[in-house]
C-alpha cells in the first residue's frame, strides 16, 4: 500500500478515536459525593442541597452513607467531596485537619443545638400549668410525687437513652452528683424510638413525663417541651455529670479540591445556614407525614423561600422553583 495513503488512512482512524474519546468524555456527567450520617436530620439537608445543586446548577450528586469516621476518612482521601451535617466537636482531629488544609468549613449549619432533661411545656408554663415553678434540674427533689415511678411508688422516674450512648453515661453521674439517685430512678431505654414512645404517650393524655432529649429531632417540631435548666457548661466539671450539656458546632464543610471546581455551588454552600428550630419542623413534617427527607426538603423549599432565596443566584432560584412546582 502506498505510504501516503497508509499515513492518511492512519490520520482518520486516529481522529475518529479521538472523537470516540471525547464524546466518552462529555458523556460522564460531574458528580459531587456527599456524605451523609445516618440519622435523619442530615438525611433533610443533604437531600435540599442536592435539589438546589442538580436543579438550580446542574450538577449530579450522589449521596452516601458514612458514619463520621468514614466520613473523615473520605473527605481526606478525597472519595467524598461535601458534608451538610458535620459534627466538629465530635472529631477530635478536627483542629488539625482544618489545620492541615485536608477539608475546609464553607459555614456554620447550626450551632443552637441543646440536650438534657426535659418536661411537657403543659405542667410548667401557661395559666393551668400544674408544676409552674419547675424550673430547673435543681428543683426536681421537690417533685417527685408527680413523675412516679409505676413500678416502685415510692420513687420518682426519669427516662434516659440507651446505654452506650455518652449522654446517658452523663446523666448517670449527673444522677449521684446532685443527689437525684436518692429520690429518682433513672430508666434507660433500648432505644432512642422508643424512649420516644413514652414521651408521646404520656403527652397524648397530658401526664407528666421527665426524661432525657436532644436537639434537633422531630420530637422538638411536633411536641411544645422545655429543657430545665442547668449550671452553664464547664469542660472541667462535665466528667462528672455537673453542668449542662455543650452545644456543638455543626458544620458544611468540603475538600479544598471542591472549592476550586465549583466556585458557585460554594458560594451557594457557604450562606447555608439554618438551626435546630428549623430542622425540628422538618422533621416533624416528616413524622406527621410518613415521608422521606427527599419529599421533606421539597416542601422546605415550597414553604421556605424567604430562607434559602438568598443562599443562590437568581438563575439557581427561578430553575429550582421550575424543578419543583
Amino acid at each position: 500500500m502506498n505510504r501516503e495513503i497508509w499515513k492518511k488512512i492512519t490520520m482518520v482512524l486516529m481522529s475518529a478515536v479521538l472523537v470516540i474519546s471525547l464524546g466518552a468524555c462529555a458523556s460522564e456527567p460531574e458528580k459531587i459525593v456527599i456524605g451523609e450520617g445516618d440519622w435523619d436530620s442530615n438525611a433533610f439537608h443533604d437531600q435540599v442541597v442536592k435539589v438546589i445543586i442538580e436543579e438550580g446548577y446542574g450538577v449530579e450528586t450522589e449521596v452516601i452513607i458514612a458514619d463520621t469516621a468514614v466520613m473523615i476518612s473520605g473527605l481526606k482521601n478525597k472519595t467524598i467531596d461535601l458534608a451538610l451535617e458535620l459534627w466538629a466537636d465530635n472529631v477530635p482531629t478536627y483542629p488539625e485537619d482544618i489545620e492541615n488544609g485536608d477539608y475546609v468549613k464553607l459555614a456554620t449549619n447550626f450551632d443552637d443545638n441543646v440536650q438534657g432533661l426535659y418536661v411537657p411545656a403543659y405542667l410548667v408554663e401557661g395559666d393551668d400549668a400544674l408544676l409552674p415553678d419547675l424550673k430547673s434540674v435543681q428543683d426536681l427533689p421537690d417533685y417527685v410525687e408527680y413523675f412516679t415511678d409505676p413500678e416502685n411508688p415510692d420513687m420518682g422516674i426519669i427516662y434516659g437513652g440507651p446505654e452506650g450512648w455518652s449522654a446517658t453515661a452523663f446523666l448517670h453521674n449527673k444522677m449521684e452528683a446532685y443527689g437525684l439517685d436518692e429520690h429518682y430512678n433513672f430508666k434507660t431505654i433500648d432505644s432512642g424510638a422508643t424512649l420516644n414512645a413514652t414521651l408521646a404517650s404520656a403527652y397524648a393524655k397530658g401526664e407528666p413525663w421527665l426524661g432525657y432529649n436532644w436537639e434537633p429531632t422531630w420530637v422538638m417540631g411536633l411536641f411544645d417541651l422545655v429543657l430545665l435548666e442547668d449550671t452553664p457548661y464547664s469542660a472541667e466539671d462535665f466528667a462528672d455529670g455537673i453542668g449542662s450539656f455543650p452545644s456543638v458546632d455543626v458544620q458544611v464543610v468540603s475538600t479544598p479540591e471542591f472549592v476550586e471546581a465549583y466556585p458557585e455551588i460554594t458560594a451557594f454552600l457557604k450562606q447555608y445556614t439554618t438551626s435546630s428550630q428549623l430542622t425540628s419542623e422538618a422533621l416533624a413534617y416528616m413524622q406527621e407525614n410518613e415521608v422521606e427527607a427527599d419529599v421533606a426538603a421539597r416542601w422546605f423549599l415550597q414553604e421556605k423561600q424567604d430562607i434559602w432565596a438568598g443562599w443562590v443566584t437568581d438563575d439557581a432560584y427561578e430553575k429550582v422553583m421550575a424543578a419543583i412546582q
